[in-house]
């Protein structure tokens, strides 16, 4: 399901409606804003301040992963990435894709988003993996992650774990 709504968002990209045309679909707008809280939860990720990342959250927020784990909530989040970064330093690589959209749901309320796409490695003392990384976060109206969710081939990481964290 989210692979469609990932597709969606980005075919509905390709068109900056009018807004005088008072359309549904979302518009593009700057993505500096919105890129700067990624690029500062990565750096808190990659520092091992889980606490730091946990502050870009909302408290609702929820993480999907591409196995179809779902992590609810920020205090499940938080243990989660304990893990997780006690495993991996994360690096996007250079020539990352940004898009930023706004829009309003089908229940009225506004949402803001940033998609993003380009490799993404994942390494340790033993291990480095670079795969094609796909990412939607959602942000609420105060600028807090609502819904972060990557799309890669998990396989190599699956290799690379004596027990996957992520189930």
């Amino acid at each position: 399901p989210y692979t469609t709504l990932f597709r969606s968002f980005a075919i509905l990209s390709c068109e900056t409606p009018n807004e005088e045309a008072n359309s549904d679909l979302p518009t593009v707008i700057d993505d500096t804003e919105l890129v700067a809280i990624a690029d500062a939860m990565y750096e808190a990720m990659n520092s091992d301040d889980v606490d730091s990342v946990l502050n870009f959250y909302a408290d609702e927020a929820s993480w999907s992963f591409p196995n179809g784990v779902n992590i609810e909530g920020k205090e499940a989040i938080g243990q989660m990435l304990a893990t997780t970064t006690s495993i991996w330093d994360i690096t996007r690589e250079e020539g990352t894709n940004y898009l930023a959209l706004k829009g309003t749901n089908e229940s009225g309320e506004d949402f803001k988003v940033l998609l993003s796409w380009g490799g993404q490695t994942f390494s340790n003392d033993d291990t480095s993996i670079t795969v094609p990384y796909h990412n939607i976060l959602f942000f609420t109206d105060d600028n807090k992650i609502g819904w972060n969710a990557g799309f890669y081939d998990r396989t190599k990481f699956v290799e690379a774990y004596d027990e996957d964290p992520i189930k």
